[in-house]
């Protein structure tokens, strides 16, 4: 799948690429800080904005609509099969949001690891019925936390390359 969404944006420019990759569910921030900093070699200043505002407006949707339309899915017999798997997902965080409360979200959200991020993040805050505006300030402290640790990986793999090439 990930190989059909670069392919996709091939020949496309390269800010909007980022943007893409940042608010993609499969890449998300991650593979927008990867192949903004490492293959466009983009400035920090204007790449870190960029990148963290589409990953967190990208989760607005399900932050705001998850619920409703779950239920509404459900209700008529369609999709119910991966609405439950969804949901099971989110409630598998339960005892981590039930210790350390909204701030499991942000922590949730800045671990770098697949299956973590903002799209899993705002699926568990709303599964959870957090409010609005919190749950989107969680998600989007996580996001940066994600982002820092990113660039911090990425800049530390370009000078170690640099000192064993030479």
């Amino acid at each position: 799948m990930l190989h059909a969404v670069f392919e996709a944006i091939q020949g496309l420019p390269e800010p909007l690429v980022v943007a893409i990759l940042s608010a993609a569910p499969v890449s998300e921030l991650r593979g927008g800080i990867i192949v903004g900093y490492l293959a466009y070699d983009m400035p920090l200043v204007y790449l870190l904005p960029l990148a963290i505002v589409c990953n967190v407006v990208s989760v607005v949707p399900v932050l705001l609509w998850f619920n409703p339309v779950a239920d509404w899915l459900v209700k008529r017999g369609r999709l119910t099969g991966l609405v439950e798997r969804l949901r099971g997902r989110a409630r598998a965080k339960k005892p981590m949001v039930d210790k350390y409360g909204v701030y499991a979200v942000a922590m949730f959200v800045a671990i770098p690891l697949p299956v973590t991020g903002a799209w899993t993040g705002a699926l568990v805050a709303s599964v959870f019925e957090m409010d609005f505006w919190r749950a989107l300030g969680c998600v989007a402290v996580g996001v940066c936390i994600a982002a820092a640790v990113v660039t911090i990986l990425c800049a530390a793999g370009v000078y170690t390359a640099d000192l064993i090439t030479g």
